[in-house]
């Protein structure tokens, strides 16, 4: 059976356009996961904490104060379609066929490349993780606000204590794993849900730095 994970990473920025409200990474850096793409992306942020297998659902989230929260809103529901293996673990070129385009180059790939240095690996292999482009999704209600699923966790016996305790430190968030089906049940709770469901189809065109 395979593991779901909670990731908990900062509060995001909120931007409009037209009609779409999208939470996303501040610019200028990984923009990690790299929801501007009709793959998401994610390389770097705690991905040597997991163990990152095709099928896995990753939930991000994060709350609205640090490190104790009393709401945990979900901004990208990531379903691991891919992993794809660098050919080196500190380097790579636009013309990688691990890249897919040059906006994803540009804000998210080249990020371990010099000058940057992005997360140096001595040891690690690195690898990409490419989301399956139907299954994952940013939710959010009819309003254009994201989804608190505390409620949903402490029904089902995670008290928010709890989550606190494991998730979060002052050195620091970890991942969280979800035991037995409750990862699948979060997944269903969400789709049934969330009015809206952005996905990479609908954002890899709008990115404003693009």
């Amino acid at each position: 059976m395979t593991t779901n994970y909670l990731i908990y990473h900062p509060r995001r920025q909120k931007s409009e356009f037209d009609n779409l409200t999208v939470y996303r990474d501040n610019f200028g850096g990984n923009e990690d996961p790299y929801i501007w793409n009709r793959q998401f992306l994610h390389t770097y942020c705690h991905i040597t904490q997991l163990p990152n297998e095709s099928g896995q659902i990753n939930f991000w989230v994060s709350g609205d104060t640090y490190p104790n929260f009393d709401k945990l809103y979900c901004d990208c529901v990531f379903v691991i379609d891919k992993k794809l293996f660098w050919a080196n673990a500190n380097r790579i070129k636009r013309n990688n066929p691990i890249v897919d385009n040059d906006q994803t180059y540009e804000h998210h790939y080249k990020w371990v490349n010099p000058p940057h240095n992005h997360h140096p690996f001595s040891r690690r292999r690195r690898y990409t993780l490419k989301a399956h482009p139907d299954n994952s999704f940013q939710p959010q209600y009819n309003n254009g606000e994201l989804l608190d699923i505390l409620p949903f966790l402490n029904d089902n016996g995670l008290t928010t204590d709890h989550l606190i305790n494991a998730m979060t430190s002052k050195r620091g968030s970890r991942p969280y794993k979800l035991h037995n089906n409750l990862g699948n049940n979060l997944y269903d709770f969400l789709i049934k849900i969330s009015s809206i469901k952005l996905k990479g189809q609908q954002l890899q065109d709008i990115h404003p730095k693009k």
